[in-house]
């Protein structure tokens, strides 16, 4: 599908997107978009020209979406729920009561045939929190591997240091199932959105379409969206040192917390500057970026893209290439391409080429096997809230209950002496129905046929 350029909305891109030569992209994504998030960023890829499938409990959230189509077959309501109150446990029932209509999106062709699959959603709700690690478990069995690696991963958010205890806890849950993942090599890497830094980088923060202030969330939606998409275009560009697509698919289908970035060098003299280029890269960027590059990288690659007038000369990309296997020195087999190009400036939603002055850029990625700073302290800290306040729970449990049965009448309590308090208030009489749950493998029991 063309990226229809005057429904950009917020993105703004570079202006390299519009040759000829990557019109038709090599590289196909496919997006399952979970919940509030899921849904918000969904609708970005969607402006793209990718295929998006969004699922949720919120008919409300549902109705906001702007780029993909209203009552189309791209967009599932979970039917029965009017959303999931920020409750896991409701967005898993969401999904097995469901689980037809979640398998329809699983079995459908741009799923299975596109080159990688990103199931998105925010770590802090209900719906997609539930939705992310069960449908990837259930990915693994209809995803064509590419070479021995997951095809697939995940773009998530992580609540900020200012959310609410009850957020935070979902967010240790849901980070613990895909961290599980990840170390079973059961998915591939997971962009990481740290809601904290992507609040600081914000501020201030215009928009190059209408000149006005950017709310935070959707500056994140839509500069993501860009960044990934720039990347993924790199691969349709034509270069004797080509980033090509099975590099691209290397990278991101390695088991980890993957950070990428993009960062402009306007003379070649800026290059001697030690890693500041891969640093502000990956700083400035909405992903997390507070890994430890150096030890954790598992998989990384960095691309150039320049003007005709060249900027970066091979022995000035030999240069940036030592400097990033430095950066990420873990990391055995890091990618790396540089192109040249002579279209340059931004793209708008008013399909206007912004000129700029002349410059390079370099996008980057890295693959980290454990989790950012910033992230883990929270989870750390989530855990020992929960312990103190355990603690204060069984140190005050002798407090006696007040005893509120003199206020009944008698014949109240002969009937509670029968029954307990549930019955008397069930109005559909007392019935137990047990449901077979697997919260470990997320089993939605779907016949998939096997991998070939």
């Amino acid at each position: 599908m063309a990226i229809e350029y005057t429904n950009l909305g917020f993105i703004t891109l570079e202006g390299f997107v519009r040759r000829d030569d990557v019109t038709n992209r090599t590289l196909k994504l496919c997006f399952i978009c979970c919940g509030q998030y899921g849904g918000r960023q969904g609708d970005e890829e969607a402006r793209l020209g990718h295929s998006v499938f969004v699922i949720n409990t919120s008919e409300s959230d549902l109705l906001d979406l702007k780029a993909i189509a209203k009552n189309s077959d791209r967009i599932i309501k979970l039917e029965g729920y009017g959303g999931a109150a920020k409750d896991i446990e409701r967005g898993q029932a969401a999904i097995y009561d469901n689980s037809e209509a979640i398998v329809n999106v699983l079995q459908h062709e741009d799923v299975i045939d596109a080159d990688h699959v990103f199931v998105v959603g925010g770590m802090g709700g209900g719906t997609g929190n539930a939705a992310i690690p069960m449908i990837c478990s259930n990915l693994a069995k209809i995803r064509k591997p590419f070479n021995g690696k997951p095809s697939f991963g995940a773009i998530i958010t992580v609540p900020a240091s200012w959310e609410k205890r009850g957020i935070k806890k979902n967010a240790l849950w849901g980070l613990g199932h895909l961290d599980q993942l990840v170390k079973n090599e059961d998915i591939g890497a997971i962009v990481l959105i740290d809601n904290d830094k992507l609040y600081n980088l914000t501020q201030g923060v215009h928009s190059n379409t209408t000149e006005t202030p950017l709310n935070w969330m959707d500056y994140g939606n839509s500069s993501l969206a860009a960044l990934l998409d720039e990347i993924t275009m790199l691969t349709s560009l034509p270069s004797s040192k080509a980033f090509d697509l099975d590099e691209w698919r290397d990278v991101f289908s390695s088991p980890g917390w993957v950070s990428i970035g993009k960062s402009y060098i306007t003379n070649s003299n800026e290059i001697d500057r030690s890693d500041k280029i891969f640093r502000d890269a990956f700083a400035n960027s909405p992903t997390a970026s507070d890994y430890d590059y150096e030890l954790d990288t598992v998989n990384g690659f960095m691309a150039v893209i320049h003007p005709k007038n060249e900027i970066i000369t091979d022995s000035s990309f030999k240069v940036l290439e030592e400097q990033f296997g430095d950066f990420i020195e873990s990391a055995e087999k890091p990618h790396s391409g540089m192109i040249a190009n002579h279209i340059w400036g931004k793209i708008t939603s008013k399909n206007k080429l912004i000129s700029e002055d002349k410059k390079a850029i370099v996008y980057t990625a890295a693959v980290s096997i454990n989790l950012p700073d910033r992230v883990r302290r929270m989870l750390v800290e989530i855990e020992q809230e929960e312990e103190k306040l355990e603690k204060k729970r069984i140190e005050r449990s002798d407090k006696k209950s007040l005893d509120l049965s003199s206020f009944t009448k008698q014949e109240d309590k002969v009937v509670k002496e029968k029954s307990s308090l549930g019955n008397q208030f069930d109005l559909f009489g007392s019935k137990t129905e047990e449901k077979e749950k697997n919260n470990n493998t997320f089993d939605l029991k779907l016949n998939f046929p096997p991998r070939k």
